[in-house]
């Protein structure tokens, strides 16, 4: 458990509460990962300072339409990007400054490639995030 805590840790560079982005999909969002997304969107709206994102494959976007899970990514005000990332395409508007993800990927590489700082969580967190404006995460996930 130590570990998943240094591991945490390290992929966060980002101090306090500061939130400009979410950003999920790296490698790109699986159809089931966009089934999981769903439901935690419902009912909810993205906060009006911060932008999310979720990256994905054409084909996925596509399964995950046909399945209905992007009228709540819609509904949320979120968007999907599709066959590249924001680590490899300049797509990262200059304002934004601090990314919340749950990707380890996006996590490492991000402060380097994109100059931003990163919060690291899990999906949950990064969903209550964007909706408070603010990093939020539950820390009861790493207890002992």
């Amino acid at each position: 458990m130590s570990d998943l805590w240094d591991a945490r840790r390290d992929l966060t560079t980002a101090d306090g509460q500061q939130l400009d982005m979410v950003v999920l999909g790296s490698p790109h969002f699986s159809l089931a990962e966009f089934k999981e997304l769903s439901p935690r969107l419902q009912g909810n709206h993205v906060h009006p300072g911060v932008q999310f994102l979720v990256t994905s494959s054409r084909s996925m976007m596509l399964l995950a339409e046909k399945a209905g899970y992007l009228e709540s990514l819609q509904a949320f005000g979120g968007r999907v990007t599709v066959d590249t990332c924001i680590l490899a395409t300049p797509m990262l508007p200059p304002e934004i400054k601090t990314l919340m993800t749950n990707s380890a990927k996006y996590a490492y590489y991000a402060p380097g490639l994109l100059g931003t700082e990163v919060t690291f969580g899990s999906l949950d967190d990064c969903v209550r995030s964007a909706i408070a404006g603010r990093i939020v995460r539950d820390d009861s996930l790493w207890e002992l």
